[in-house]
Order: C-alpha cells, then structure tokens, then sequence
C-alpha cells in the first residue's frame, strides 16, 4: 500500500496519477472526499483527513508500506501566522509516520528554497521537514527539491492573454530551473515504488534546461498569438500592494514578497548539477501546449 497524503494538490494528484497509471494499490488522502473521487474511480482507496491532524492521519496511514508527503496547501493568503500551521502539519505527519510499523520508504515533496538557510515565507517550513522525517526510526526518507514550478506561469498567461504584459518581481534574464509538476509526480512514484534508487537523501529536480522570463513570456506571447508580449520587472513594494489588493494578510504579503526577492536575488538556487538522475524530460514548451489545450 502506497499512501499519498495531500493529493487534490498539483503534486500530491501528480504522484497518485503516476501510481494509479502503473497499477499500483494506492490511498489517496485530502480533506474532501468528493474531490478523492476521481482517484476512487480507477481503484484507489479515498480516505478524508486533515493534514494537520495527528489523530486524522494516524489511521490514514495505517498499514502503509510507502508513503508521500508535503505541507498543504503550500500558501494560504489570509494566514496571519503560517509557520504556525507549517508546524501543526510537520509534527501531526512526524507522529503518524512513526507509528507504522513496516514502513518501508518515504518521499517528501521539499524544493530548491530548502538550500538555503535563511528561507523565509511560505517555503520556511520545507526544511524542518526534512528535518522531522529524518527523525522517524527504520527509515530513510528521499526530499525532493524541485526548482521552479512550470506551473508558475498560469497568472503569467491570463495576463499576457488580457493586456499582453506580464509583470514580477523576479528579473527577465534570470535563468530559472523550470520544471513541470507532473515530471515530479512520475519521480516520486517511482522512488516510492523501489523501481527507482535515489541515491542521495536529496534529489534536486530540474527540467531539461533553465529558462528566462523573457523567453517564457515570448513562448506564451507566441501560443496566444499576443506578439507584443512583454515581461515587466516590478519592484518588491509594489509586489506587496499587489498581494494586499488580492486579498493576502500582511504577514502572506510580506512573507511571499521575501521569498521572492530570495529567488530574484539569487540566495534561493540550485546546489546540485542537472544530471541524468535530476534532470527531467518535459520543456516550457511542451507544458505550455497541454496548458492551452
């Protein structure tokens, strides 16, 4: 039994797809039944729990022989104090874990901010949680570290797809380490299955090559037919004005603006090679035409 906590998330469903796919048997968790169902109808067990919980997830884990696990949802914009539930999530995951016996192998969903020690927003939970894993007895838990999500760049679309002008504050010639979520699910699945061996306690992911928001806004400018398409650098106060117009807490706005200046500047970045091992096969492109349809 393969479990997958968190799987209405982009992530979490990616790894219970890659599973389901490969004819694996499988417990899907989440907070909503009624959105488990799809995964219930090609055979998966559905179980609602919360993943802050600890007594939730105890049974929900029971009987486990692998399991997948993440903090989610990784933002919630009108928290006041998101360590808080970080934390709540980490330890109620940390005491369920331990308490099954036979668990074999454990994959968590990590990302390129753990890298750095000074992390801050809503990815500062992503090292403590390696941390806690690596505190449960009879197992070595894999982290994956994927860099930047492809998926990113919805927001991105509908803006270039409304007024042609896309706008971060991240700089338009900073390569980024894109990777496609889907990509992720199909590593994770195959580490939790043992068809794969990480070899390393952390796997940094990353597509098949960095690329720029300058040529990621000309990709989309070219699906859209939008050749006018532009990429424009905004500075970190109006990110924040932004984030505040959208409905964020202060505390989510200055925390996402922090952890995006960290990316911008270039103190959150890839510490491991692109290798055949980390290195994964979808392009922007590729991810961009099956967005569009």
């Amino acid at each position: 039994m393969i479990v997958v906590s968190s799987a209405t998330s982009n992530t979490g469903s990616a790894v219970a797809e890659a599973l389901l796919a490969a004819g694996e048997k499988v417990r899907v968790l989440g907070r909503d039944r009624a959105r488990l169902q799809r995964f219930a109808d090609r055979g998966a067990e559905a179980v609602e729990a919360r993943n802050d919980d600890p007594g939730s997830l105890r049974g929900a884990f029971d009987g486990a022989d692998a399991a997948f696990v993440m903090i989610a949802p990784g933002l919630i914009p009108g928290s006041t104090d998101y360590p808080a539930y970080q934390r709540r999530v980490i330890n109620a995951h940390r005491e369920a874990l331990a308490a099954v016996p036979g668990l074999t192998r454990i994959v968590s969903l990590s990302g390129w901010a753990a890298n750095y020690d000074g992390a801050r927003g809503p990815v500062w939970g992503l090292r403590p949680l390696e941390e806690a894993l690596d505190t449960l007895p009879g197992v070595e838990p894999t982290h994956l570290r994927p860099g930047w999500f492809m998926e990113n760049t919805l927001p991105m679309i509908e803006e270039i797809r409304a007024t042609g002008v896309a706008r971060g504050l991240i700089p338009a010639d900073l390569p980024l380490p894109a990777i496609d979520t889907a990509d992720i699910g199909q590593v994770a699945a195959d580490l939790l299955t043992g068809r794969r061996a990480a070899g390393t306690r952390t796997l940094e992911l990353q597509g098949p090559r960095d690329i720029t928001l300058a040529e990621i806004t000309a990709a989309i400018g070219k699906a859209l037919g939008r050749p006018d398409a532009r990429y424009e650098q905004i500075d970190a106060a109006t990110l924040r004005d932004s984030l505040l117009a959208g409905g964020f807490s202060a505390h989510m706005a200055d925390g996402t603006t922090a952890m995006t200046s960290d990316v911008a500047e270039r103190r959150i970045a890839m510490t491991q090679p692109r290798t055949a091992g980390t290195a994964t096969p979808t392009t922007f492109e590729e991810f961009l035409a099956r967005v569009l349809g």
